[in-house]
């Protein structure tokens, strides 16, 4: 497990955080589960240091958990980043494999 907000402070609205991959990777593919929304949503998941894409990883509703199965390559520092659109909610992120460098 690399993140789990349910311990801490759930990600509000526009709100960003990044999280160490823990393994020396070009990519990695992460279960990325939002939960405990407070509204309609959607998380971006791409490489630390660069500009955030126009895309989601999940999309989010109050009342759901919302799992997803996401491939996203890491930035230079060895870390992603991911982002919340609306509302709050919780997110629980998981290494499930990675890609080694070459």
């Amino acid at each position: 497990r690399l993140l789990d907000t349910r311990a801490g402070a759930a990600l509000g609205p526009r709100g960003s955080v990044t999280v160490s991959v823990g393994v020396d990777a070009e990519a990695v593919v992460l279960n990325v589960t939002s939960t405990g929304s407070s509204a309609p949503s959607f998380v971006t998941v791409w490489p630390s240091g660069v500009a955030r894409p126009n895309a989601s990883a999940l999309n989010t509703e109050p009342g759901q958990d919302t799992p997803n199965l996401v491939v996203v390559k890491v930035g230079d520092d060895g870390r992603v980043a991911l982002y919340n659109h609306a509302g709050s909610t919780d997110l629980v992120v998981d290494l499930v494999g990675w890609f080694e460098p070459g």
